[in-house]
């Protein structure tokens, strides 16, 4: 077995006739094989220096007649994990007198629920609320001035990307300068 450091996360391993039969062959369908060959890369990446511990590791393997070569990229990016994504409801709206339009109505009807938030991200704005869900009149007054976005992720993805206006109590907070 030759291990060869490519790059800070790329790994190359080519593996002998001889490698091959000591592991008992290599059938990524069989599940015993596919956990030896994930521990050859483990330890093949650690001996480079390179940490696999709670990062996305991508195998390509290329058979030959008598030898194999395996690919390994290890991901470095950081993961995040979206923790009660579906509990924010997001709505999306175009423009900013839309946004302050949609604010003041939801102010005047005395809407001042603290689990709220504005973002603004691209030119557009975001109305957050952080609840499993809304009344519908609420949802069909928002629905005038914007689109609620579908996917259990949109909300998390505003919070995470979009730069905040006002993070808690949006609605009070901008309402009561409107009025």
């Amino acid at each position: 077995m030759t291990v060869n450091k490519l790059s800070n996360n790329r790994v190359l391993i080519v593996l002998c006739e001889q490698d091959i039969e000591d592991i008992n062959g290599i059938d990524f369908d069989d599940g015993a094989s596919r956990s030896r060959v994930i521990g050859l890369t483990r330890r093949a990446c650690r001996s480079s220096g390179i940490e696999t511990g709670g990062k996305r590791v991508n195998i390509e393997a290329l058979p030959l007649e008598k030898s194999c070569y395996l690919l390994v990229t290890v991901d470095s990016r950081k993961r995040y994990r979206v923790k009660r994504a579906g509990s924010g409801l997001c709505c999306k709206i175009e423009d900013s007198s839309a946004f302050l339009s949609a604010v003041e109505h939801l102010y005047r009807l005395n809407i001042r629920c603290g689990k709220n938030s504005a973002y603004k991200k691209d030119g557009a704005y975001f109305l957050i609320f952080d609840y499993p869900s809304v009344p519908k009149k609420l949802k069909l007054l928002l629905s005038e001035f914007g689109q609620w976005q579908s996917g259990k992720f949109s909300a998390a993805r505003v919070k995470e990307f979009a730069e905040p206006i006002c993070e808690r109590n949006a609605v009070e907070i901008i309402g009561r300068r409107l009025v």
